[in-house]
């Protein structure tokens, strides 16, 4: 034995090298370039991940501690257990857990390097994790070289806390109350909708469709409503602070009271009470509102984060073909597992106010704030951002689900490119579904004014945020030249205090006129500058030109109101084709040979198509009486091929509606399923849902 292998051996070096202040660090370090660091780099660029979920600074900090230090120490606590058994398996368990972590940064890398099947990419980040493994047993300098890292996790997580734009998150300067010129006695009541264009909401002839959408059409008949309103911005994180406080959305200005000073709910928060819920923004300073979205423990709020950046870690270190079958992590706001509408509390009406489900459920979270709305000796400021009708869609006009679980039971069919025109039909089918939704909501607020005397002498406002896209790109949601027809129109319903006639206003005015709009309303003067006019002055009745800010980069998006009139009527025209307007049966009558529904499919020639039907336990119990009617028909074509087929629907052997079949752009290569069958057509107890192919 040579000189240096037996140092090398004394049981000195050996405990020195092995005790557990090393093994931890050894671990923290190679955990945080595996996981916490990737996490920190999408957190910086994502800030509103935290600005969503209403977290507060204490939290901001103590989950990106306990990221650094806690996984560690529970890889440390595994092995300290096996050694107490034999201190060679602690050696060798210390050695698994460096060559997984090892493994999976090379995962990341190798992701990136190259394009090759998930299998050699896995093989390859194990082989590199064995053989770093096994130079870290067999060489003193690798060892080394791991200790001298030791100090990363703690500049990393000092980086990530004390630069911006986290730093203004985890230390934040909260918005004050502030006082403006004049009082009024008025109360105020805003709802916010979100991915709602206006073209959804009216007819054949640009009118308000008041058949279809009942709600809209009350408050429209004491409203004024403003039929060219347009957003500033596509994307909720910055369009509904434009609103919230008048301004042109900025880079490095986050949905914080910290960076929107000067909200709507600052400066009235000196005149009136604050009802306030944000789903997706921080904009009311928690010294003003109280924030629900914190009722939940401290231990939920940190589980619930866990799991969210989870999911987005799977994505970042999963190979292609994997992370394909991973659940999206961009339809929810806030909260990418897809757990927006929290578990199914059964049937009974009375279980949606179960703890559960209000922390989860959009219905249950805008219903309890509107049961919260009561007059009161000072006025009251209730404002509500809903996430409808958003997607996950899932609801149904009548307030029934049609699946019960907000990620579609194909991933992929709502969030990717499409190949097949049939396909966008059906989400925008759904769109409009919910859309009728969310009109049910706004029937149930008017009812809650009334009954608390508080319709006629409220001003009340519905906007949207921003409108939502169709095209065959995957650009549901991305403001440009081709989509700015779909995204920019939204909805803009202003009613004044004591106002008994509705109105129509056509002045093309920006969401970030919305505020200046109310003060011009109540005769307030907000003693402070913002980038919008009030819809009613001489600047914007006499605008002609269309102003919005591309995402991410800022530039001026500018449309003559002319041609931009011309490139609407293009989409209201699609609309109508598909859809109609008037009664909401006329929804489910899209796709080809329309002809066939409320035929008997075997007279009708057409023969049955072998399809593996994602809710088919969900048809042997239907509860019509229930909250959720199992109407998606979704499959997948056993045997299947390459999509285009016409295909008829039968329930309970009556065609209820029509399709085509597809498949997705990336994915899953299935031939598959996606059709609406009107909810009327289950029966209560069993049903026989058939797919037919139509020659």
């Amino acid at each position: 034995m040579s000189a240096a292998q037996a140092a090398e051996d004394r049981p000195e070096r050996r405990e020195g090298r092995e005790s557990p202040l090393w093994s931890f660090l050894e671990l923290a370090v190679l955990w945080t370039f595996a996981v916490a660091q990737p996490l920190f780099d999408l957190l910086k660029d994502n800030p509103e991940f935290f600005a969503a979920r209403g977290s507060s600074g204490f939290d901001v900090i103590s989950f990106a501690v306990l990221l650094v230090v806690l996984p560690p120490l529970l890889l440390l606590a595994v092995e300290l257990l096996v050694g107490l058994a034999a201190a060679g398996a602690r050696r060798g368990v210390h050695l698994v857990f460096l060559a997984a972590l090892v493994a999976l940064i090379a995962a990341q890398a190798l992701k990136k390097a190259f394009d090759a099947s998930d299998l050699v990419l896995i093989l390859l980040s194990i082989a590199i994790g064995c053989g770093m493994a096994g130079l870290y047993a067999g060489a003193e300098p690798v060892r080394t070289f791991l200790r001298v890292l030791s100090p990363a996790p703690v500049v990393f997580l000092a980086l990530f806390l004390f630069t911006n734009p986290i730093s203004k998150l985890a230390f934040p300067e909260e918005a004050q109350a502030r006082s403006i010129g004049g009082v009024t006695r008025a109360p105020i009541v805003v709802v916010l909708l979100d991915e709602l264009p206006s073209n959804t909401l009216v007819d054949a002839h640009g009118r308000l469709d008041t058949v279809r959408y009942p709600g809209f059409g009350e408050l429209a008949r004491n409203a004024t409503w403003f039929k060219n309103a347009y957003t500033v911005y596509d994307s909720t994180e910055r369009a509904q602070p434009a609103i919230m406080d008048g301004d042109l959305p900025t880079e490095d200005r986050l949905p914080t009271s910290s960076d929107h000073p000067n909200s709507i709910f600052s400066l009235f928060a000196k005149t009136h009470r604050m009802l306030v819920s944000e789903e997706a923004t921080s904009v009311c300073s928690r010294d003003i509102c109280n924030d629900q979205r914190l009722d939940e423990g401290y231990g939920g709020r940190l589980s619930s984060m866990s799991e969210d950046l989870g999911l987005v870690w799977l994505h970042v270190v999963s190979p292609p073909d994997m992370e394909a079958d991973l659940p999206s992590v961009s339809e929810n706001w806030g909260n990418f597992g897809g757990g927006d509408e929290g578990p199914d509390l059964g049937d009974d009406p009375g279980q949606r106010n179960a703890r559960a489900n209000l922390n989860g459920g959009r219905q249950v979270r805008f219903e309890e704030w509107i049961d919260g709305i009561h007059d009161g000796r000072r006025p009251q400021l209730a404002f509500k951002h809903t996430l409808l009708p958003h997607v996950p869609w899932q609801y149904l006009p009548d307030a029934r689900r049609y699946r019960r679980a907000p990620n579609d039971a194909i991933p992929g069919m709502s969030n990717q490119a499409y190949h097949w025109q049939s396909q966008l039909d059906v989400l925008l089918q759904r769109h409009f579904l919910q859309t009728g939704f969310a009109d049910h909501e706004l029937q149930r607020l008017w009812r809650h004014l009334k009954e608390e005397g508080l319709y006629d002498k409220s001003l009340i406002v519905v906007a949207a945020d921003h409108g939502v896209a169709f095209p065959k790109r995957r650009e549901r949601r991305r403001l440009g030249r081709e989509t700015a027809a779909e995204i920019a129109p939204v909805p803009l319903f202003i009613k004044a205090p004591g106002q008994k006639r509705g109105r129509v206003n056509d002045a093309w005015v920006s969401t970030i006129d919305i505020l200046p709009t109310v003060f011009d309303v109540l005769g307030l003067d907000p003693k402070v500058k913002m980038d919008g006019r009030s819809a009613f002055s001489d600047e914007v009745q006499n605008r002609t030109e269309l102003h919005m800010l591309i995402r991410n980069t800022f530039e001026d998006l500018r449309i003559p109101a002319d041609q931009f009139v011309r490139e609407r009527r293009r989409i209201i025209d699609r609309n109508q084709r598909l859809f109609g307007s008037g009664r909401d049966d006329r929804l489910y009558r899209i796709g080809p040979n329309p002809d066939l529904i409320g035929k008997d499919p075997k007279t009708a020639g057409l023969r049955p198509l072998d399809v593996e039907l994602s809710y088919a336990p969900d048809y042997r119990k239907v509860d019509t009486r229930s909250s959720y009617i199992p109407s998606h028909v979704v499959g997948r074509v056993r045997g299947g091929g390459d999509g285009g087929r016409a295909i008829a629907v039968a329930v309970n052997g009556r065609i209820a509606a029509v399709g085509e079949t597809f498949t997705l752009a990336e994915g899953d290569d299935s031939e598959l399923v996606s059709v609406l069958a009107p909810p009327e057509s289950f029966k209560q107890g069993r049903n026989e849902v058939e797919v037919y192919e139509v020659p």
